[in-house]
């Protein structure tokens, strides 16, 4: 993934204390590029809709993280 780049989608109508909703985009190795919606649930406290990369959502749990939207899971 070359470019990723990731925001949130406030104001979307979703409670703000049950989902985070965020999009993402970035260029495949080929140069493709590719976009799409990620909602995460905070009870769950994890990303609900369809199955996505591993390397995805790790970077989004990250920024997650530092913009301060959830707190970092105690070992």
């Amino acid at each position: 993934m070359h470019n990723l780049r990731f925001g949130f989608f406030d104001g979307s109508g979703m409670s703000p204390q049950s989902r985070i909703l965020m999009f993402y985009s970035f260029e495949t190795e080929t140069n493709l590029p590719r976009s799409g919606i990620l909602h995460y649930h905070l009870e769950e406290k994890r990303f609900v809709g369809p199955r996505h990369d591993g390397e995805l959502t790790a970077a989004a749990m990250e920024f997650l993280q530092s913009s301060g939207r959830i707190v970092p899971a105690q070992p």
